[in-house]
This record gives C-alpha cells, sequence and structure tokens, in this order.
C-alpha cells in the first residue's frame, strides 16, 4: 500500500480512471490485457475533445514538424497557437459541471428498430451555466447512438433540459449500459469537463418478428388439474357441481345464501374443474457447422458465379430466423388467451410457462432475446425427457425445426402416438429436406421467407 502511495505523476490519473471505468461485460468472461496508457488516450481522445478540438490538435502535429525546419517552410509559429489554444481549454474543461443527469428510456425493444433515449439534466448551480450538452459513452457493441452529442447555450439555476437520442439496436440480446454523462464546452468548444452519473441500465432486445394474421393449429381444450386456482378464467364457463362448506380462501362471491340460511354455516358453489387450451411450443436451436454461401450484390450468370464464395462456419442467420418465427407464433397465442409452454435447448434447457395469469408475452420475449445456439450436439435429447412429461395436459404441439432427418421424424412420431396434435414448420434452404420434410406432413418456410415477415402459418 505504502509502495503505491509514493508513486507520482501521470501514472496515478490512469489509475483512477482505471477505477472509474465501468464494465459492460460478462463476468465470466476473461479480460483483454491492454497498455495502461491505451484506454486513457482513447478516453481523452473521444470524450475529452470536441471534433473542432480534435482537429485542433491534428493541426498542432502536422505544424510542429514545421519547427525542424524554420527556414525552409512558413507558419512555424502556427505550432505555438494551437498549443496554447489546446491548453488553456484542457485545463478549463477539468472542472466538471454542477448538474443532476438522469436517463430515460424503456427496458425492452426490438431488434433493427431504433429506441428513444432521453438524458434530462438539471442545474445544481447558482449561476447560469453556458454550454451544456449530455451524451451516453462506451455503449456495449454493437449499440451505437445516432446523434453526435448536443448541445444547449444557457442553462439557468434549478432548471432542466431534456436531450433527446436515437439508440440503434441491431442484434437481439440483453445489454447493460453503464450510465450517461453531462458535458460542457465552455469556453473555445475545444475540450469538454464530463461528469459521468452511473445508472446501470438492462436493455432486453427480443427478436424482430412480424405479427401472424392466422395461425391453424389443431387440438383443443384439455383438462387442468388445479388449474382454476394457477390460471385466469376469461371466456369460459364452468359447470355447476353442487355445494359444499366453506373452506379458508374460497370466493366470497361463491357463497350460496340460501343453504347457508338452511344448514346454519357457511355454503359455497362447487365448479368442475376448468378445460383451458394449453400449447407447448418447441425450439430447436442445433445449427451444425457447414459450408454456406455468401453471394455479394450486383452480377448475374457467371459474374454471380465468381462473387459468390463460400464459408465454413456457424449460421447464425437461420437461428435468428427460426427465433423471429418463435416470437411471432408466441405473439399469436398470446391474443388467443392460450396456456404456452415454451421448450428450447441451447447451451442450457429453457421451459417458461406464460399465459392467463402465469407470465406475460413479454417474459418470452426476454428468453428469446437470450437464447444461444447449440453447435456441438443436437438438443433434442435434452428436451425430449421433460417435453414428454408435459404431453397429458398439452393440447397441441407447435414444433420449429432447423432441418429435417431421421431424429426428427422419430421424435415428432413419438409425439403423435400419444394422441396429440402436432404443428410441424421446418426452417430449411435444404431443397432434399424440405421436400422429405413436406412428405412428413410439416409446413416448410425459408430464412429469406422469415426475414421478409410471414404472415400466415
Amino acid at each position: 500500500m505504502k509502495s503505491l502511495q509514493r508513486r507520482s505523476g501521470c501514472a496515478a490519473p490512469i489509475r483512477r480512471y482505471h477505477a472509474s471505468m465501468p464494465i459492460a461485460v460478462s463476468p465470466d468472461r476473461p479480460r483483454r490485457r491492454l497498455p495502461r496508457i491505451s484506454p486513457f488516450l482513447t478516453h481523452l481522445w473521444r470524450e475529452r475533445l470536441t471534433r473542432p478540438g480534435q482537429s485542433v490538435i491534428v493541426g498542432a502535429a502536422v505544424s510542429g514538424i514545421a519547427i525542424a525546419y524554420p527556414d525552409r517552410m512558413a507558419g512555424t509559429l502556427a505550432f505555438s497557437f494551437f498549443a496554447a489554444l489546446t491548453l488553456v481549454a484542457v485545463v478549463t474543461a477539468m472542472r466538471k459541471p454542477r448538474v443532476a443527469v438522469q436517463r430515460l428510456m424503456p427496458g425492452r425493444c426490438m431488434a433493427g428498430e431504433l429506441a428513444t433515449m432521453t438524458i434530462r439534466v438539471r442545474s445544481a448551480s447558482r449561476r447560469t451555466l453556458v454550454d451544456i450538452g449530455a451524451y451516453e459513452y462506451r455503449l456495449p457493441r454493437p449499440l451505437r447512438l445516432v446523434e453526435d452529442p448536443k448541445y444547449i447555450d444557457r442553462l439557468p439555476p434549478g432548471e432542466s433540459h431534456n436531450f433527446e437520442y436515437r439508440l440503434y439496436v441491431p442484434r437481439r440480446g440483453h445489454y447493460f449500459l453503464p450510465g450517461p454523462s453531462a458535458l460542457s464546452t465552455f469556453p473555445f468548444a475545444l475540450a469538454q469537463a464530463k461528469r459521468f452519473a452511473p445508472q446501470p441500465h438492462r436493455l432486453v432486445v427480443y427478436p424482430r418478428f412480424q405479427p401472424l394474421r392466422r395461425l391453424r393449429l389443431g387440438g383443443g381444450h384439455r383438462y387442468q388439474p388445479g388449474g382454476v386456482t394457477m390460471l385466469s378464467r376469461v371466456g369460459e364457463s364452468m359447470e355447476f357441481v353442487g355445494n359444499r362448506e366453506y373452506r379458508f380462501g374460497d370466493r366470497v362471491r361463491d357463497v350460496h345464501t340460501r343453504s347457508w340460511a338452511r344448514v346454519g354455516y357457511p355454503v359455497v358453489r362447487q365448479y368442475q374443474q376448468e378445460f383451458l387450451t394449453r400449447v407447448a411450443l418447441l425450439v430447436d436451436t442445433f445449427v451444425p457447422w457447414r459450408w454456406r454461401p455468401i453471394v455479394r450484390r450486383g452480377g448475374q450468370g457467371l459474374d454471380l458465379l465468381l462473387r459468390t464464395r463460400f464459408v465454413w462456419g456457424y449460421d447464425q442467420e437461420m437461428l435468428e430466423a427460426n427465433l423471429s418465427l418463435a416470437a411471432a407464433v408466441t405473439d399469436c397465442l398470446a391474443r388467443d388467451d392460450c396456456v404456452v409452454d415454451l421448450f428450447a435447448a441451447g447451451p442450457q434447457l429453457y421451459h417458461f410457462e406464460s399465459g392467463r395469469s402465469l407470465a406475460h408475452h413479454e417474459n418470452i420475449l426476454d428468453i428469446l432475446a437470450c437464447i444461444e445456439g447449440c453447435r456441438d450436439a443436437d438438443p433434442l435429447a435434452v428436451v425430449a425427457p421433460s417435453f414428454h412429461e408435459r404431453l397429458r395436459q398439452t393440447s397441441s404441439v407447435i414444433a420449429l425445426l432447423m432441418g429435417w432427418d431421421r431424429r426428427r421424424a422419430e421424435f415428432i412420431a413419438s409425439i403423435r402416438a400419444l394422441g396429440v396434435e402436432v404443428k410441424t414448420i421446418v426452417l430449411t434452404d435444404d431443397e432434399r429436406q424440405s421436400a422429405d420434410a413436406v412428405a412428413a406432413g410439416a409446413t416448410h418456410v425459408t430464412v429469406e421467407r422469415v426475414l421478409a415477415g410471414v404472415e400466415e402459418l
């Protein structure tokens, strides 16, 4: 500890910068060791200097070359001018603005859209603040703000101002935003003072999908043991069975006053348990490594063939299309007031119940936002034991598969053998697999069709 206190120079502010720097990555991921000076200079260039200030720094560097040739190059005094201007701006920008910062933004959004971010800055000074702005730096990749930092000329004491930004979210996932910063470019708008407000915020980006207008689904209502106490009754009528003695926890609306007056103790009506529509949604996440074509835009015939190259890798586009299709199906089932059991297996098994009073459709979208693909082994073997336990209470099954082979055909046949209606949707671009899937009674869709928007299944 004493050895750290004895050190002086530029290492001290660099250590303070590293200690205050928020981490927006997973704690399980190992940190990449960088030189101490590299993030500090990056922070100084991107967050402490404005664009005019960066131009001045570049001008100072270029004019510094002229010092070595004072007799041959004109304008050697420009280096002194640029250096003095930058020094005054940097020294002035060391004082943080006295403001309170608050960020307002939604917790969920769809991939490929622009989320609205509002940064509210309120003055905490007794004087009028000049050249005040706000911005959100150090966003996790691939998030980015569309606009550059915004500023206002004056902010009177005690008043506030809202800065509106648009946040572009290209891919689904869970992202953690560190917090906004208040900025001040006084006096020359070359360097800016910054007050960072740590406000961790989780942003859930669910897959992009187009709502389905129609979903042809077989099956009907099935008996749910204990479903009345767990699920909300919407639209169904229960059959009256008889009366029984009142028990603690029974609803007051079920009290039968005539029977109570006749026997002398509270009596309630007894109904038969409710029959509900319960749908099991099976999402396939197994995408093996394969050769996939990447076609550049433009060209026809031989030129198109020359522009096509094959890459050995993981087909992320197919997984995103399948999850987008799953989001559209769950949205349609939520509008029909069904109970949905979501089964998905990636690196870990996901099982979630939604519908009625259990959970909302947004909770399923949260799970679809964080599901990762399975590359090593087929996850159907992991899903099968837990999946077959739920088939007694399931009205129908929707299987979203990425490909068609013997194992998947046997898995679908085992479900139908139990008397459960199955709707199989096979997502593949392979002509042979699509022909076999259609011959087995499945619905075939392509990745291009899903990304363009499917309206009916």
